[in-house]
């Protein structure tokens, strides 16, 4: 019943009314959104902030004192990690939107991508979530202006981790690897945190700020990093935004471009406030994050590997490939991800990749070849396919499929759909893949 749902075509376009039929998401899942500051007391998202329960109850969150011993005084609320004052200030435990600046540039965003990851949903006002029922921790890395620290955004990942985030949305980028961040989002996927950023908008030439001086299309960091989901950008009419990022470290496509409705922060309103038409992939990310949340949701036991195969092998297949560089594995499928999350609950084996060729050395195709690979399990459920590339660490997945009453599924694809070098095939069923890898080369 809320007002703007109506008008949010990208809901219908990544399938998500179906999956509410089994899930709106769990409170008990946190998305942590490191961004700009927030509208902490916005209508729509003042339900579902994660609020630290080390640091409430008798005064705690304003007594100065850090209760939970985690390093951060009073942080009840997330945190605020940019250095106003001098190069180390620490940040406080005010993550509010336009404190230092009322009216810069970057006072609205992260409110905009929190509304997306977890806006309240069917309480009659403003607009929801895919994930109507989850909670958003809110971390400050980017001030008031729209700039930031790589230092911030890394002790911002370590915190998330720490303080029981299950998955870490970045609408951010800069154009160089920073390994202060890296560093960071090794420590994430260690720890079995889900991380989802920004593709970056460098799609047409002569893009500006972190696009100046890099080749078209180029993937901003910190999304084209291996173990970051990396979301581009789609328009209603499920074609490549012609601002969205695009290349071989491109995952998926999700919705952000035209009538995207979130909450918004502006000088004088924040709590009632709406932005109706969005475009970045800042805005795309959010909405895959909150996805892998409803994920969570429905199998909590899930990897950082069995969510990204979830999320890569149940799109909706764009551009006539499994994978192509403008689209990824293709855009966002929420019911077809949360189907299958939910199915692999139920029935889970360890797959046998069905493969000709010899173990290693397998074949040697070239641009046109088709290559053939299956997947042969003991329980009727689905399966997928997973591909690596030993060099550039590129992850391609086939299409899960439901292997049937026979417990086997094949598949038939282009090499065209892979870039160059050798390439490691094993089988996947949710946590569990194939013991024996079977390798090619491209050529």
């Amino acid at each position: 019943n809320d007002p703007y749902y109506g008008s949010a075509w990208y809901f219908d376009a990544v399938n998500a009314p179906s999956a509410w039929n089994t899930t709106t998401g769990s409170s008990s899942v946190t998305v942590a959104v490191i961004d700009t500051g927030f509208a902490l007391a916005h209508q729509d998202l003042a339900a579902h902030w994660h609020y630290n329960s080390g640091e409430q109850g008798g005064g705690k969150d304003t007594n100065g004192v850090d209760d939970d011993g985690n390093g951060y005084i009073d942080d009840y609320l997330g945190w605020d990690f940019v250095p106003y004052t001098y190069v180390n200030d620490p940040g406080d435990n005010n993550p509010q939107a336009g404190v230092d600046d009322p009216n810069g540039e970057g006072t609205s965003h992260g409110t905009e991508t929190s509304g997306l990851v977890g806006a309240v949903g069917d309480n009659g006002i403003g607009t929801t979530a895919i994930s109507r029922d989850v909670s958003v921790m809110p971390l400050q890395v980017i001030d008031d202006s729209g700039s930031g620290y790589s230092d911030d955004v890394a002790e911002a990942i370590y915190y998330a981790v720490d303080n029981g985030a299950d998955v870490i949305n970045m609408s951010l980028g800069t154009s160089g690897n920073d390994p202060t961040v890296e560093a960071a989002v090794e420590y994430a996927y260690d720890n079995n945190v889900v991380v989802v950023a920004a593709a970056g908008n460098c799609g047409n030439p002569g893009s500006d700020g972190p696009c100046t001086g890099q080749v078209t299309g180029y993937i901003t960091f910190p999304a084209n990093n291996d173990k970051v989901i990396a979301v581009g950008a789609t328009t209603s009419s499920n074609a490549r935004a012609s601002f969205s990022s695009y290349g071989e470290r491109l995952d998926i496509v999700a919705p952000g471009s035209g009538s995207i409705v979130s909450p918004t922060w502006v000088n004088g309103n924040g709590t009632s406030a709406y932005a109706t038409q969005l475009y970045g992939t800042s805005y795309a990310s959010p909405i895959t994050a909150s996805t892998a949340a409803l994920i969570k949701s429905v199998r909590p036991s899930s990897s950082v590997d069995d969510v990204r195969a979830l999320l890569m092998a149940s799109t909706q297949q764009l551009g006539g490939l499994f994978y192509t560089t403008s689209y990824g594995h293709g855009l966002l499928n929420v019911s077809k991800a949360v189907t299958i999350a939910g199915a692999l609950n139920s029935d889970e084996d360890t797959p046998v990749l069905a493969q000709s060729g010899t173990v290693r050395g397998g074949g040697l195709y070239a641009g046109s070849d088709t290559i053939s690979s299956g997947c042969e399990v003991g329980v009727s459920t689905w399966c997928t396919v997973w591909l690596r590339n030993a060099s550039a660490h590129y992850e391609r997945y086939l299409p899960y499929t439901d292997v049937g009453g026979d417990g086997k599924a094949g598949w038939h694809f282009s090499s065209a759909a892979l870039n160059h070098g050798e390439w490691e095939v094993r089988a996947r069923q949710g946590e569990l893949v194939s013991d024996t890898p079977y390798f090619f080369f491209r050529k």
